[in-house]
C-alpha cells in the first residue's frame, strides 16, 4: 500500500484549556477524508509540558511517526487553533516537496523584536523580516528529520535560558528559532500563498460576517484571548457545519 500524506495536529493541552480543539479536528477530519489524507491528533506529550511547551514538542513529530511505524510521504503540522475550509484544495500539491510555510509579518514590530531577541543564538545568520513565517501550518517530509532534530536539540541545549527569554521577551516560543534553523540548514524554504495560513483575523479586519471564510483556505485563530477564540471558533463551526456533511 502506498504511503499517504498526513495531517498532524498537536493537541497536548498541558496547563492550557484547548476545548476549542473539537472545532479544529472536525474540519480537518472532513478535509482529510475528502483528500485521502491520514489524520493524527497527538495528545500524549513526549515529556512534561510544564518544562517543554507543546510548540517545541511538536518537532518530534517525524520520530513519533517512525516509532508508530507509520509510513508517510509529506506531513502537514497544523495548530490546534486552525480550521480548514471544506473545499480547500490539497495543500500537498503546492509544496514542491519542500519545507513549506506561510509568511506572517503583519506585526512588523513584534517580528523584528523577536528576530533580534533570538539573534544571539544564531550568530552570523540574518534574514529578511519580510520572509518571516508562521509555524501554525508547516509541511515537511522525511528529508527534514535532521532539521527537526536540530530544533529539538536547540531546545534541550538551551532550555533553562530559553524559559527566561520566552518569559521576558514575550515574542513566541519555537517560531523564531525555527525561522533561524531553516536558514542555518541546507533545506530550501517554500513560501506558500497566505491563504494556506490566514493568521491574525482580527488585525486583518475579516471577522465581520465571516469574511475570512472567503479569504483563506486555513483560518488561524491566533492573537485572541482564549475565551474569545473558543467563541469565534464555535460560531464558525455552528454557521458552516453543514458544509462538512456529505
Amino acid at each position: 500500500m502506498d504511503n499517504k500524506n498526513i495531517v498532524v495536529i498537536p493537541a497536548m493541552g498541558g496547563l492550557d484549556d484547548i476545548s476549542y480543539k473539537k472545532y479544529c479536528i472536525n474540519t480537518w477530519k472532513y478535509w482529510c477524508n475528502k483528500n485521502d489524507v491520514q489524520l493524527f491528533v497527538l495528545e500524549e506529550p513526549v515529556t512534561d509540558v510544564r518544562q517543554m511547551k507543546p510548540t517545541w514538542q511538536r518537532w518530534h513529530v517525524l520520530d513519533i511517526l517512525d516509532m508508530m511505524d507509520v509510513g508517510y510521504n509529506q506531513v502537514a503540522l497544523v495548530d490546534i487553533d486552525t480550521m480548514v475550509r471544506w473545499d480547500a484544495p490539497n495543500i500537498f500539491d503546492y509544496t514542491d516537496n519542500l519545507f513549506s510555510a506561510c509568511v506572517d509579518n503583519d506585526n512588523i514590530g513584534w517580528v523584528k523584536q523577536s528576530i533580534d531577541g533570538y539573534q544571539k543564538y544564531f550568530k552570523g545568520v540574518e534574514f529578511d523580516w519580510t520572509t518571516y513565517f508562521n509555524c501554525g501550518m508547516i509541511v515537511l517530509n522525511k528529508k527534514h528529520k535532521d532539521l527537526c532534530k536540530s530544533i529539538t536539540d536547540f531546545w534541550y541545549d538551551n532550555s533553562e535560558e530559553l524559559a527566561y527569554v520566552q518569559n521576558t521577551l514575550r515574542k513566541g516560543t519555537d517560531q523564531t528559532p525555527v525561522n533561524y534553523s531553516i536558514r542555518c540548514s541546507s533545506h530550501k524554504l517554500n513560501l506558500l500563498n497566505k491563504k494556506w495560513n490566514l493568521t491574525h483575523l482580527n488585525r486583518k479586519e475579516v471577522l465581520q460576517n465571516f469574511m475570512f471564510v472567503d479569504c483563506g483556505y486555513i483560518w488561524h485563530f491566533n492573537g485572541f484571548e482564549k475565551d474569545l477564540r473558543q467563541n469565534i471558533m464555535k460560531q464558525t463551526w455552528d454557521n458552516f457545519r453543514n458544509k462538512y456533511e456529505d
